[in-house]
């Protein structure tokens, strides 16, 4: 008796459970991708934009670390130089990167977008002569233009968050630009009451920009309105830092107030003051890095009156203008005025700068280093990377340094034009502002 008949049968079942079982798994399969497609679309619409494009501003978030940075070492006036643009003679300002555009103030009040790629110059805004177009009429009249001589128009450096750009000058006229230059809002906010010296950097965070303007604000980045004013806040020279304590964001000042941001109440004030510096935090603890060095733990729940424990305190020789950087246990300065590199324990405070070459019988704190020289002051602020330092003057110097006490100096680079405020990197570049000119620094390709 043959079995054919029941092979037969037996691969016809197995044949119609195949296919049923394929036109199931291909209906899971498009059930699946259709479902991983919403739900990457959500991801994708309510991710909040990373890197250069997201809550730019001065040293990138103020504390000198920028993200996945590789620039070249060597660079020179013909040398890894990928670009360079002419642009009005410029204070104090440091430039800045939101996504593939540049943007930088220049005397006497101008706001000027780059390409990143080439640096031609996209638009511009001139923001402080009588006839501009970019002032309406109602708002020129008002302005006091001359006050704070002829560099001091455009020291604080424009902030944006991807979106929106936004700059203010020593007049107090604050505008906000879409990044193809569309105008947004424009306005005077109250004059302060030492404009010649405002030199205090606006923060972006979320819709608010925050900055010091007689006090401590906070605006609606829609549309320029005042949120809250922190009275009591007073103004210094150095930028506010951003940054959180048991989840929820706070402001700390350089004149030493700790600020919710959400509503503009000061939880905790006289805790220090720094003139120039602006504050930095590392995990859980809060440092102020002048020529009293101190570190503070901060509390672990937000309140009125709370009161962060100080760890330690110091002294240092000079006068401090650049802001800290932190690398690896150690927190990175230098002095403005001899361009001295200080080195201090962040656990202890301890200045533990190798003096090298010099005797030690110095009573200068910090040490000298070689290629480092100054015109006037040292106002850029280091920058640190995970094999390099970077200290900058004012006659156009770097100095990139091997992190440690050492401090042994890897190579000095230099650009004419000297450089003030702190340069930006992004990925492979540098973006550098000289007297007048925006000078990109890269790898040639």
């Amino acid at each position: 008796m043959s079995d054919q008949p029941k092979t037969s049968n037996i691969r016809s079942r197995c044949e119609e459970d195949f296919q049923t079982l394929t036109s199931l798994n291909l209906v899971w399969l498009l059930t699946l991708m259709i479902i991983v497609s919403v739900a990457s679309l959500d991801l994708v619409q309510a991710a909040p934009p990373k890197g250069p494009a997201a809550n730019v501003g001065w040293r990138f978030d103020g504390t000198g670390q920028f993200p996945n940075i590789t620039p070249p070492d060597e660079w020179s006036a013909d040398k890894n130089v990928r670009w360079r643009t002419s642009v009005d003679v410029g204070g104090y300002s440091s430039p800045i990167v939101a996504g593939n555009r540049i943007f930088i103030t220049a005397e006497m009040g101008s706001l000027f977008c780059l390409d990143l790629a080439d640096g031609h110059i996209l638009w511009k805004k001139d923001l402080f002569s009588v006839d501009s177009p970019d002032i309406p009429k109602e708002l020129s009249s008002k302005l006091m233009r001359g006050c704070g001589g002829d560099s001091k128009q455009s020291t604080p450096t424009p902030t944006s968050n991807g979106q929106l750009v936004f700059s203010i000058n020593a007049m107090g006229l604050s505008a906000c630009y879409d990044m193809q230059g569309n105008q947004k809002w424009i306005q005077i906010l109250e004059t302060a009451g030492d404009e010649e010296y405002f030199s205090s950097s606006p923060v972006f965070h979320g819709d608010r920009i925050i900055l010091t303007w007689g006090c401590l604000l906070a605006l609606d980045a829609n549309n320029g309105k005042i949120v809250w004013k922190a009275t009591e806040a007073l103004p210094t020279h150095g930028t506010p830092l951003v940054t959180r304590i048991s989840e929820i964001d706070v402001i700390i000042t350089p004149g030493g107030n700790i600020v919710r941001l959400a509503d503009g109440e000061i939880l905790c004030s006289g805790l220090f003051e720094s003139t120039f510096t602006t504050p930095m935090v590392v995990g859980e603890v809060l440092y102020v890095i002048d020529g009293k060095p101190r570190a503070y733990r901060l509390p672990e729940k937000i309140e009125p009156g709370m009161r962060p424990k100080e760890l330690w305190s110091g002294k240092l020789k000079g006068a401090f203008m650049a802001s800290p950087t932190y690398h690896d246990g150690l927190i990175y300065t230098i002095e403005s005025q001899k361009s001295r590199v200080h080195i201090l324990d962040a656990k202890t405070g301890a200045d533990v700068t190798a003096r090298n070459n010099e005797t030690s019988a110095s009573n200068e704190s910090g040490a000298p280093v070689e290629g480092l020289v100054r015109v006037q002051f040292t106002y850029a602020s280091p920058v640190a990377r995970e094999r390099a330092i970077y200290f900058f003057d004012d006659s156009g110097n770097t100095a990139i340094l091997e992190p440690g006490r050492d401090h042994r100096v890897k190579r000095i680079n230099k650009l004419d034009g000297g450089i003030v405020g702190t340069p930006f990197f992004i990925d492979d570049k540098i973006i550098f502002r000289t007297s007048d000119t925006v000078t990109c620094i890269g790898k040639q390709p």
